[in-house]
């Protein structure tokens, strides 16, 4: 198999769903360290004291999203063990288009059913009574973060911190912050309390 063990400077990253990939915990502490040297899934996964299974979902995410690649492969008594790295040495977030008509449509039906199958994946279910009203709160969820998002790389911290780690975690915290005190996040979440009813 050939691989690409090439690497750019910088990459910019300017889609929303790329940068949600980033704030991710566990997406962005895996492409801190392939920041720094070429690893294998059993390498992160040692390193990180997180399951090998995991670490690969969240590595193929990663590299779905072309912030990371595989750089070349060991055979050792006969398992192909993969080497991954960062897509650049720096990876720098620059603020998206969300006055395109692409970013306008915040959801699609597709999307939000997806949404609401992960959601109950991980512990909750949706009564069928409730699916309409999952739908609407789903798609007010995603505008709003949108909203946020936007509004963070509207702050010009680029201008001013072009170490993309320290970008990545400040705006990572901050919108947090934003996240938990903004009016309409509230009620979202406690309208998700009463829609989706969590498994005991």
């Amino acid at each position: 198999m050939r691989v690409d063990n090439s690497t750019n400077d910088i990459y910019v990253v300017d889609k929303p769903q790329d940068i949600r990939l980033i704030f991710s915990e566990k997406h962005n502490m895996i492409l801190r360290l392939l920041m720094e040297r070429d690893l294998s899934i059993s390498d992160i996964a040692k390193i990180l004291s997180l399951n090998p299974g995991s670490v690969h979902y969240h590595l193929k995410e990663l590299e779905k999203h072309g912030l990371v690649k595989q750089v070349r492969e060991e055979v050792k008594r006969g398992i192909i063990k993969k080497y991954y790295r960062s897509a650049a040495k720096r990876i720098v977030i620059d603020s998206p288009n969300f006055g395109s008509k692409k970013y306008l449509d915040y959801t699609t039906k597709e999307y939000i059913d997806r949404l609401i199958a992960s959601i109950e994946f991980l512990g909750y279910q949706l009564p069928p009574e409730n699916m309409d009203d999952a739908r609407d709160l789903l798609s007010r969820y995603d505008r709003r973060t949108k909203e946020l998002l936007l509004q963070l790389h509207n702050t010009g911290l680029e201008n001013v911190e072009n170490d993309g780690v320290i970008l990545q975690n400040a705006y990572n915290l901050i919108f947090n912050i934003w996240a938990k005190e903004d009016p309409e996040l509230g009620r979202i979440y406690s309208e998700f309390g009463k829609l989706f009813l969590r498994y005991e």
